[in-house]
């Protein structure tokens, strides 16, 4: 009776379609409450997987090893179905999470764990598919619901269909939001009760009506009730068992039953199946022996008794979680202390791991047990880089065990530096930074790096004044009780933190006053993050040639640093590759990025790789290495999730969009631009700068003029202080975007400011999108053949220094103008050079509008004169006329009672009908018609 499924086929029928050959990954949540078939469902789909030739896996989570880290994901690893194709990928991807729970520097960091198993996962559902059933996953561990959520957000390429079953209203919050955001949304399916029907089926073998319906109502439709019930022998009362199954006390209800089973076994049995309890499934009979006080003969003999009770399974697993919750809770409560602290003792003498140990020791530590407390604070360090969220639950047991006294205090600062990081690294800044600013106060050995800690978690909350508050203070007490190498690591704190908060002068000048601090004691890191510094407050104050020669420095510096030199300094590979992507030297940036990714992941340094990140999304986007950067933007959306506050999050997102957009079009960036526009502003002064500028590019490329012009109107001031490098670019942005609205005067202002920026040594590469810029005012004019030169001009110079995309759009451009002056077939050359521009750069959305256009051009030739506005509706028609005469969109609305936006597709359209991509052109071909 225990393997029969009744009523449940509809589930069934609806996983076998998911399961059908060609189907895209699939979610399916499954939830009920405990005992109503839930597990029995899974086998049942196991069997249809297995029927169509689909590799199975199944992991379920325990309610007693929440802190094993990937506890859920490594049980489902462990068991690799009847496929053995299946199991290579899948082995790997067990080390991999195996390797996660290693120590820092051995082990992976969460988010390439992550990734790695997702691809192996897509490697085993080659070629028929793969099911991979998660049971109880409420009782889930914070590194399996982390992969999971991971999992949710990037679904697998390939045919897998990941099951996860739960018991009512008891998701883990981070999988019920990110479910929640699924597009397109998961199956959920709710397990009710079993109907009458079903009821009856279950219930066919029992003689007795009477007792057949006693039996039904006590056991309210849920199967595991009634399991349980119809096995008791002879005439039962019922009267009390609906209080039992009363819905709000459920679990408890079904322990007491299984309890009342428990009790029926002899003494040695029933103590043995305590011990497995707290040893767990799969525990094996020498530890349940240890921990039962038992030899192991004995405990072997009593297991195979429980295998014959149906208490546990051939596996030696237990045949029910609850029934594992109820042997469990049989054992008084100071039993299992003991119990737990024998298991660790074991585990210790035979070679078992810290985190083996640890899980038991987080239920044995008793208060004062200082030993216990040490072993958990190890194991807390071992897994904070990995799964933080364990550290985090292995801290407060070791602090709840220390005795309130001061001899104390080393240790318990050591667990609480271990918390403020653990919660740093799970996204709660808030939480790890008040327990920096206690720790600040306390009278440690760490002082100096939770100083470091605070103010870079400051920083990343946006909370530049604290953070310069911090500094400052330490700087205070530094110059009475330290030298001047100490003064000086701080002094480069303090000015990264003025940098930041776009103090460019005071960050230089701090930059500048660490450099005359140093001596012989100073680290050499502490040299090259300063050099850095310096040269990166120089190129934003325009002094081009000056900071290009501290950047030298800072490159030659940094380059000679050995790695352990180089890990004690990490930090300063973002800054200066970000320094070395603004004067256009792509490659030495990705090479610096790339050494300090390798460092940073052997010693565990997660905190600095988001920043390094960034600075890959925007060299390779600007290398033309789409496809890549986009890969890099995902990976660094991901390790936002866990590190770095909402500045950082904005600020990756921002660089995403770019080559989201040119690859994937405005279906996908669109969502997340409206995102960037309205969510959170940042706070630091140098990441707004550059956030802002990237969406007003993206914006114009989207053709969404007005926006790009209230965005750079509001955000953009004319003193280029603090765009730096790219202030020419950004400056010829706003030409452009004033020149598609029609403002002319406006647009010529914003080039000359571009042009004369661009004179002070600006790198060459902002000078082709100054020329880009007069290119799209001087078609706007009707002078073609200067918007020809120029345009051609804007095209050498990007392709010179290597930069595809911009050479792409720069060619669409001169194509549009080389139309203009009759040379059609020209024009369609240009377009086709930029189509393989954009399809060997990756950017598929570019390359498939280069082809529209290609189209448009060759329909343009072959079309009536006159025809293109004949084209035209109504409503396009009167509002490219209200264009022609130099309206703005805003001015267009008014008169016409329109919103704004229902203007600029209106607008839009009309472009694309009449092949035109300015409102001066637009306008010249209405006139012309006209005039014809």
């Amino acid at each position: 009776m225990a393997q029969r499924l009744i009523g449940r086929q509809a589930e069934v029928a609806r996983m076998a379609k998911l399961l059908a050959p060609g189907r895209k990954p699939s979610f399916v949540a499954v939830s009920g409450e405990p005992g109503i078939g839930k597990s029995r469902l899974l086998a049942a789909f196991a069997e249809v997987a297995h029927d169509s030739g689909v590799p199975t896996i199944k992991g379920r989570a325990t309610e007693f090893e929440r802190s094993v880290p990937f506890g859920l994901w490594l049980d489902a690893l462990a068991h690799t179905g009847r496929h053995a194709g299946a199991s290579t990928p899948l082995a790997e991807a067990r080390e991999a999470l195996l390797g996660g729970a290693a120590p820092a520097g051995v082990g992976i960091e969460r988010h390439r764990g992550h990734r790695r198993v997702r691809a192996l996962l897509e490697r085993a559902a080659e070629p028929a598919g793969l099911l991979v059933l998660l049971d109880d996953a409420q009782w889930a561990d914070g590194g399996s619901v982390e992969l999971l959520d991971h999992l949710v957000r990037h679904p697998p390429d390939a045919h897998v269909v990941i099951c996860i079953v739960h018991r009512t209203g008891s998701l883990p919050g981070m999988l019920i939001r990110s479910l929640g955001a699924m597009n397109p949304p998961p199956e959920r399916w709710t397990l009710g009760p079993m109907s009458g029907a079903d009821l009856d089926d279950w219930l066919s073998a029992e003689p007795s009506r009477p007792r057949r319906e006693k039996l039904a109502a006590a056991s309210g439709g849920n199967p595991l009730f009634l399991e349980i019930l119809s096995e008791i022998d002879g005439e039962v009362d019922m009267r009390d068992i609906p209080a039992i199954v009363d819905r709000a006390d459920v679990t408890t209800g079904l322990q007491r039953l299984i309890a009342a089973e428990l009790e029926h076994l002899d003494a040695v049995p029933r103590l043995v199946a305590q011990g497995l309890a707290v040893g767990g499934d799969g525990a094996g009979s020498a530890l349940v022996a240890a921990v039962c006080e038992l030899d192991q003969a004995t405990v072997e003999a009593a297991l195979d008794l429980l295998v014959g009770r149906r208490v546990l399974r051939s596996d030696l697993g237990f045949r029910h979680p609850l029934i594992r919750a109820a042997a469990y809770h049989m054992a008084g409560p100071a039993w299992r202390i003991a119990a737990h602290r024998r298991a660790a003792g074991h585990l210790d003498a035979h070679g078992g791991s810290l985190i083996q140990r640890a899980g038991h020791m987080e239920h044995a530590l008793q208060p004062g047990d200082l030993d216990g407390a040490r072993l958990l604070a190890a194991a807390a360090q071992m897994t904070l880089d990995t799964v933080p969220t364990t550290a985090i639950r292995w801290v407060r047991a070791a602090l709840k065990a220390l005795p309130a006294e001061p001899r104390h205090d080393p240790l318990r600062n050591e667990l609480l530096l271990i918390m403020a990081e653990a919660l740093r690294t799970t996204g709660r800044l808030d939480k790890s930074r008040a327990l920096l600013r206690d720790l600040l106060r306390a009278d440690h050995d760490q002082h100096d790096h939770v100083v470091e800690l605070l103010a870079a978690t400051e920083r990343a909350l946006g909370l530049l004044p604290e953070a310069r508050a911090v500094l400052l203070s330490e700087l205070t007490r530094a110059e009475a009780e330290a030298g001047p190498s100490v003064r000086a690591e701080l002094m480069v704190e303090l000015a990264a933190t003025e940098l930041l908060d776009g103090r460019w002068d005071a960050g230089g000048e701090r930059a500048a006053q660490a450099l005359r601090l140093m001596d012989a004691s100073t680290r050499r890191g502490i040299s090259a993050v300063a050099y850095t510094l310096l040269a990166v407050s120089k190129l934003y104050r325009c002094e081009f040639r000056e900071g290009c020669r501290l950047l030298d420095r800072a490159a030659a510096v940094t380059d000679a640093l050995s790695e352990p030199e180089l890990h004690s300094d990490l930090s300063i590979i973002a800054p200066l590759a970000w320094a070395e992507f603004l004067v256009d030297r792509h490659d030495d940036a990705l090479r610096h990025v790339d050494r300090g990714m390798r460092v940073a992941r052997r010693s565990g340094r997660q905190d600095v790789i988001p920043l390094m990140s960034v600075v890959r999304v925007a060299s390779r986007a600007r290398l033309g290495q789409v496809a890549e950067a986009m890969n890099d933007g995902y990976e660094a959306e991901d390790i936002t999730q866990y590190v770095g506050g909402p500045d950082l999050v904005t600020f990756v997102r921002a660089a995403l969009s770019r080559p989201l957009l040119w690859r994937a079009g405005p279906e996908r960036a669109t969502p997340l631009v409206e995102e960037l526009l309205t969510g959170h502003a940042v706070r630091s002064a140098w990441w707004r700068g550059i956030v802002d500028s990237t969406l007003a590019e993206v914006l114009l490329s989207l053709e969404r003029m007005e926006a790009c012009r209230r965005l750079l109107a509001a955000r953009v001031p004319k003193d280029p202080v603090g765009f730096g490098p790219h202030a020419p670019s950004t400056f010829a942005m706003r030409a452009r975007a004033e020149a598609a609205a029609g403002d002319l005067n406006a647009a010529a202002e914003w080039h000359g400011r571009a042009v004369a920026v661009a004179a002070s040594g600006a790198p060459p590469a902002q000078q082709g999108s100054v020329l880009r810029a007069e290119a799209a005012i001087a078609l706007a004019r009707g002078d073609h053949q200067r918007a020809a030169s120029t345009a051609s001009a804007a095209v050498d110079i990007f392709a010179a220094t290597g930069l595809m995309v911009e050479e792409g759009q720069a060619r669409m451009l001169l194509a549009e103008i080389k139309a203009r002056l009759g040379d059609v077939r020209g024009g369609r050359q240009e377009v086709g050079h930029a189509r393989e521009l954009f399809a060997t750069c990756g950017a598929s959305w570019l390359a498939g509008q280069a082809g529209r256009q290609q189209r448009r051009m060759s329909m343009r030739q072959a079309r009536r004169p006159g025809g293109g506005a004949a084209e035209l509706s109504h409503r396009e028609r009167q509002i490219a006329e209200l264009v022609a005469q130099g309206l703005t969109n805003r001015q267009i609305a008014q008169q016409l009672y329109l919103s704004p936006r229902t203007v600029e597709s209106h607008v839009a359209q009309a472009f694309q009908k009449l092949g035109v991509t300015t409102r001066a052109a637009l306008a010249h071909l209405l006139s012309g018609a006209q005039r014809r």
